[in-house]
């Protein structure tokens, strides 16, 4: 089962500029502890680039109070943990100048319950609370025997699209909160769905925000935004022998864009489906263009010939999750394909399978 958002933040550090000029923020709060979990510390750290960096500890005193001061000069996102544990973790997303209340209960968990003086935290405060019955399976999940874990499944798989419907509706109606340029990646792995939703943040901050650069990321994003329908970015890597192959001397073919590893054992369980459909429609102007994520070459080259994956178009950088052509397609998870037509333009993504077959049938009129 993936573990979705939590929230979302640490697969969303982005890179922030520190001003020699800063100016404090307070933030201070009262914490009620009402089971047996209780706190003494909280270790704030700040994101810097993809950097999580410790800048103090707030000690929690015995009325359960705490504040701090925070140098910055433009809004900064913080990881706060409670200690002693150091699984229980919340975040901060705040601006200069500001005081700030937050108040928390802990129960089995720290809850925010109560935020003054922030609207991005009020908007984090409603999210986090629509997310929380996806948190709580997450973590009844990793502690859950077998069949416990196919009952927590089928309760994810039943509340699922709901929360993200909700998700979706409160970032839209705060669009023009710039906490929701972050709160908004929580649809990454379904980046082309919710496309819409990111480009109505990215039109709702970009005039408001124009030097701030996760905005600017955002809109780098929006529009480069590789959606069916759109041109398929060119991809130019070598081959394993270094020959350099593009995507675009394959135009005039249909031709799968196919994201893969030799230690991706769903990619390898794939492969036999992949050679099938290559040899049926080969003579008939399909092509296979596959971009390995591999590391190893030798590994990348034995895959290909133990997989009798025969066609020409194998191409690599060798730089794992780091490939360019994976950010440059914005894939996070393997296998994903990409189909392009004739004519350059993204027909399908992410098919596999029966529906991959099926498409093809389709086009090939089969």
């Amino acid at each position: 089962m993936k573990r979705v958002h939590k929230y979302c933040f640490l697969c969303l550090i982005m890179v922030f500029a520190l001003s020699l000029v800063n100016a404090q923020t307070t933030i201070s709060g009262t914490i009620k502890f009402k089971g047996s979990h209780v706190y003494n510390n909280m270790i704030v750290s700040e994101v810097q680039g993809n950097k999580i960096v410790p800048i103090d500890t707030i000690k929690i005193d015995a009325k359960g109070r705490y504040d701090i001061k925070l140098e910055m000069e433009q809004p900064m996102l913080y990881v706060v943990k409670f200690m002693p544990s150091q699984n229980e973790t919340t975040y901060w997303f705040v601006e200069p100048k500001k005081n700030v209340k937050l108040d928390y209960e802990i129960d089995e968990y720290p809850v925010l319950s109560g935020v003054k003086g922030s609207k991005n935290m009020e908007v984090y405060k409603t999210f986090v609370e629509i997310n929380r019955p996806i948190e709580l399976l997450n973590r009844k999940y990793y502690s859950a025997s077998v069949e416990e874990k196919k009952k927590i499944e089928e309760d994810f798989r039943n509340i699922y699209p709901q929360i993200q419907t909700s998700i979706k509706n409160h970032i839209l109606e705060n669009k023009n909160v710039l906490i929701s340029a972050f709160l908004v990646t929580c649809f990454d792995q379904e980046f082309a769905d919710y496309f819409p939703v990111y480009e109505a943040v990215r039109d709702n901050l970009i005039a408001k925000y124009p030097n701030n650069l996760y905005v600017k990321n955002l809109d780098e994003r929006v529009k480069k935004a590789v959606l069916v329908g759109s041109m398929a970015p060119e991809i130019i890597m070598n081959s394993p022998n270094g020959e350099e192959l593009k995507l675009s001397d394959l135009r005039g073919k249909v031709v799968l864009v196919d994201f893969w590893a030799s230690w991706c054992g769903p990619c390898r369980r794939e492969n036999p489906n992949v050679v099938r459909l290559y040899e049926k429609y080969k003579d008939k102007g399909f092509e296979i263009f596959s971009v390995s994520l591999d590391k190893d070459k030798n590994a990348w080259v034995k895959a290909i010939d133990d997989d009798n994956l025969k066609w020409k178009w194998h191409v690599s950088d060798l730089k794992y999750w780091s490939s360019a052509a994976a950010k440059l397609y914005g894939i996070s998870s393997i296998p994903s394909t990409v189909l392009v037509g004739k004519d350059g333009k993204i027909i399908a993504k992410n098919l596999r399978g029966y529906e991959l077959e099926k498409k093809l049938q389709e086009i090939f009129n089969d």
